[in-house]
């Protein structure tokens, strides 16, 4: 008996002088090479992932530039993955970066991991009403003035409007500035008027899921034609150039600047065509021509104001045929067209849903060919699908 007490008191103390093995955490920051962002901003933070290829543990963080922490981790090897979201000029750029079977060990050193951006247009035309209406209770009177288009924010981050513009490009298969200005096929040429959303850069946040209505005239139509009430818009195409023709005062919605008016004796309030017109929004780069100043200047109707396609954020060409011939947009900004099958219909045309979001946000299909893109739809109306209003639109009624 006492050399069995004698045995198990040498095998406890034999396992109290062995030592627990202790894990030595790493202290490790991941360096980043963004030489390639371009023009693309550089992000405030990255999201940070990294999956331990031994235990398969994922573990993931914030890269804060302003304050950088390390991560503590297990020493071994691991994937890592870089990514972050961001916005400038109406694009939403993506950001990532990975590096595969890194060995994080104590006084190891690291090669960078490289950032690519790629961009997409935050802004897209979601629906437009274009062709007219008629009045109530007319078989032949059409109505001109309900005209909107809704731009939609298709992105993930939050974008400002301020700013942006929005135009009617010239045909490309009809009118030739190669005499007027250098390398002509940077630039699509607009040939009535561009209008702007004012701001001084943060006025008007729009949300990822929401949208802005630009009017021809923000108010109830349907109380004079088999229309759509229009006076929750946030902006209308009413200037003081239009007023002293004899215009309808102002109602609610903002008033766009008109930033050029290419050819006077198409202002109005009609805001286009009503048969085909084709159409592109944008953030300029470069300062527009002063009035009377254009490419054509010794054209009756003083066309051309030069934009570069780069600025384009969306284009859509809307025919009054099916004839190729009658696009005005290369393919490069619009591989296809659409079109309303009469002026005075009340048709809109409107962007198709590509995906919803597990939070319920559409993301709307956009593979730049509008024939592919769009339908059309003999109802128009504005926040189709539950896009939201911005929270700073807030009136409900037209003055």
């Amino acid at each position: 008996m006492r050399k069995l007490l004698f045995a198990l008191s040498a095998i406890i103390v034999l396992a109290s002088c062995q030592k627990v093995p202790q894990i030595v955490f790493v202290n490790w920051s991941p360096t980043l090479d963004e030489s390639a962002l371009g023009d693309a901003p550089v992000p405030e933070s990255y999201k940070v992932t990294l999956t331990n290829l031994g235990t398969e543990e994922v573990i993931t963080g914030d890269f804060v530039r302003s304050s950088p922490a390390s991560f503590s981790l297990v020493p071994g090897i691991y994937n890592v993955t870089v990514q972050a979201h961001g916005s400038k000029a109406g694009k939403a750029y993506n950001y990532i970066g990975s590096a595969s079977s890194v060995d994080i060990k104590e006084g190891a050193t690291y090669s960078p991991i490289k950032i690519a951006a790629t961009a997409a247009s935050a802004l897209l035309f979601k629906e437009i009403h274009y062709n007219a209406s008629m009045v109530t209770g007319s078989a032949t009177a059409r109505y001109l003035k309900d005209t909107f288009f809704e731009i939609y924010n298709n992105s993930e981050v939050t974008v400002y409007a301020d700013g942006l513009c929005i135009g009617d490009p010239l045909s490309c298969q009809v009118y030739d500035f190669s005499a007027s200005i250098e390398n002509p096929e940077k630039y699509v040429f607009i040939g009535t008027y561009i209008w702007q959303v004012p701001g001084s850069g943060t006025d008007f946040p729009v949300a990822p899921g929401e949208s802005i209505i630009i009017a021809a005239s923000a108010i109830d139509h349907s109380k004079t034609a088999n229309t759509l009430d229009l006076s929750t818009a946030e902006f209308e195409t009413i200037c003081d150039k239009y007023k002293d023709k004899g215009g309808q005062v102002d109602a609610n919605a903002i008033n766009m600047i008109l930033t050029c008016t290419i050819r006077e004796n198409g202002l109005a309030n009609q805001f286009g065509k009503f048969t085909d017109s084709a159409w592109v929004i944008f953030f300029p780069s470069q300062p527009f021509h002063d009035d009377g100043h254009y490419l054509l200047s010794n054209h009756a109707n003083n066309y051309g104001q030069e934009v570069l396609k780069s600025d384009i954020l969306d284009a859509i060409d809307l025919l009054k045929t099916d004839n190729p011939a009658d696009k005005r947009l290369e393919t490069e900004l619009d591989a296809g067209w659409i079109r309303c099958t009469t002026t005075g219909g009340n048709q809109s045309v409107v962007r198709k849903i590509a995906e919803t979001t597990a939070e319920g946000r559409i993301i709307l299909q956009d593979t730049n060919n509008t024939t592919e893109d769009f339908e059309v739809n003999d109802t128009p109306q504005i926040r189709r699908y539950g896009a939201g209003r911005p929270s700073w639109s807030t009136w409900t009624t037209a003055q």
